[in-house]
């Protein structure tokens, strides 16, 4: 499925050129995007950091003092991203703000390599130039992938990047390095777990059961190696009960136009590129669903991911990983390159459209999708407890490098609904202590029947 069609309307040379440097040019064009947008952003609000990005880095930097996760600090993230930060918390000699320009640095490679791994998996798939090259881009139709860097790291970043990269050695027949990638993204956001399972079907369908096998050990040693430490310190009743546990009691209340109307709120036009990836699965299954399953059955499980986390477009980043590849899949299997032309031009299009709708002025149509998602939506929970007076702003412990008294101290509304929940208090000095009244393996074993 190359791109040589396309030579009827544009001079051989450019294709040819193409051809051989679409991977740089897209690798190129996403770095100067993101660096762009990052320099931007952080000129225009400097060390600004996202009371999230803020919890992670002074984790950090607290962790090497001696802290414990998810006992001396609570968080719902899984560990991996602290690993990370205490990396960056070492090199950066303490000082909060080198710290912060470090995490940046990570955050805009993470996004560039998760941009170019979509790029280099559509690839593998289709053998298309141009196909891949827009799939690649068609990442960017969602602003916050190249905006939200200047404020600091998230984890779903490097879920991303691991997710792909997951993929990508899956379907070439890498199942060890593959499982342990797809791991490796569950480890720095619960929602990575979806892509595991994929390589898992993946690794049996390409190797059988020795694939399988192979693609298992490889996430085995990976969660090994990440819980290993949790067991030392006698700390994995905690990291259960805040990775696995406080996710599920803090599903918020919605309904379902409620819902969806977050979506369109969320990505503005740029919502249009849904039932243009959803075709490009449909597509890509019809011509050959040996080959393309996945990318289908893996976007629609992603799909439900709106009833179940949705608080940001940067919530999208992994449905937004299929969709593209849906997108190249259309432009692959376009009979012209007229049809190419025209899908490429709409994404973006697209793209522009939603930069617009996040950044520009409050239009007639973006008024009236607010009105009537107000109108059909309900609050997140139905109470939630009070944030202690005596608990200070994310920045300010950041910045300061404070070691607050009580384990919460980020009070997101999850975690107040977990505490309230589980009869926890807010202001209690370690968190993780088992809430129920049978004990751990009993509780589990009832859960289980």
């Amino acid at each position: 499925m190359g791109s040589h069609g396309s030579r009827a309307s544009i001079p051989s040379r450019w294709t040819d050129r193409f051809e051989q440097h679409w991977l740089g040019l897209l690798f190129a064009g996403s770095a100067v995007l993101v660096t762009v947008a990052t320099i931007v952003k952080f000129v225009h609000e400097p060390f600004r950091i996202h009371d999230d990005s803020a919890l992670f880095q002074h984790a950090g930097w607290y962790i090497l003092q001696g802290a414990t996760p998810y006992v001396d600090f609570w968080d719902l993230k899984p560990p991996l991203i602290y690993a990370v930060t205490t990396v960056l918390a070492f090199l950066s000699g303490g000082n909060m703000m080198v710290l912060h320009l470090l995490s940046i640095g990570v955050a805009v490679a993470s996004v560039v390599g998760g941009v170019t791994l979509v790029g280099l998996l559509t690839y593998r798939l289709t053998a298309h130039e141009f196909a891949s090259f827009v799939a690649g881009a068609t990442m960017f139709v969602v602003p916050s992938l190249y905006g939200f860097p200047a404020a600091g790291l998230r984890p779903k970043y490097l879920a991303l990047l691991f997710g792909g990269a997951g993929l990508l050695l899956a379907v070439t027949d890498r199942p060890a390095l593959s499982g342990a990638a797809a791991a490796t993204s569950a480890g720095f956001w619960q929602l990575g777990g979806p892509i595991a399972a994929l390589v898992l079907a993946i690794g049996f369908q390409r190797g059988r059961s020795r694939g399988l096998a192979r693609t298992i050990a490889g996430g085995a040693f990976v969660t090994a190696v990440v819980v290993a430490p949790f067991v030392a310190a006698d700390a994995t009743i905690p990291l259960f009960l805040e990775t696995v546990l406080a996710p599920i009691y803090g599903v918020e209340r919605y309904t379902v136009s409620g819902r969806l109307l977050d979506l369109v709120l969320t990505l503005g036009y740029g919502v249009l590129v849904i039932p243009l990836g959803v075709y490009g699965w449909v597509r890509g299954i019809a011509l050959d669903w040996r080959r393309y399953w996945w990318v289908g059955a893996g976007g629609s499980l992603y799909s439900l991911q709106i009833f179940l986390e949705m608080q940001g477009a940067i919530e999208l980043v992994l449905p937004l990983l299929f969709l593209s590849i849906g997108v190249g899949l259309v432009i692959a299997t376009a009979r012209t390159p007229r049809r190419r032309s025209i899908v490429a031009g709409t994404v973006a299009l697209l793209a522009v459209a939603s930069l617009y709708w996040v950044g520009g002025p409050v239009t007639p149509i973006k008024t009236e999708v607010e009105e009537t998602h107000e109108a059909v939506s309900v609050s997140n929970y139905e109470t939630l407890p009070e944030k202690p007076d005596e608990i200070e702003s994310m920045q300010t412990i950041y910045w300061e490098k404070r070691q607050p008294e009580s384990c919460h101290y980020r009070l997101g509304q999850k975690q107040r609904e977990y505490a309230q929940r589980t009869g926890g208090s807010l202001t209690q000095a370690e968190c993780g202590r088992w809430p129920f009244g049978d004990p751990p393996r009993e509780w589990l074993t009832d859960r289980i029947r």
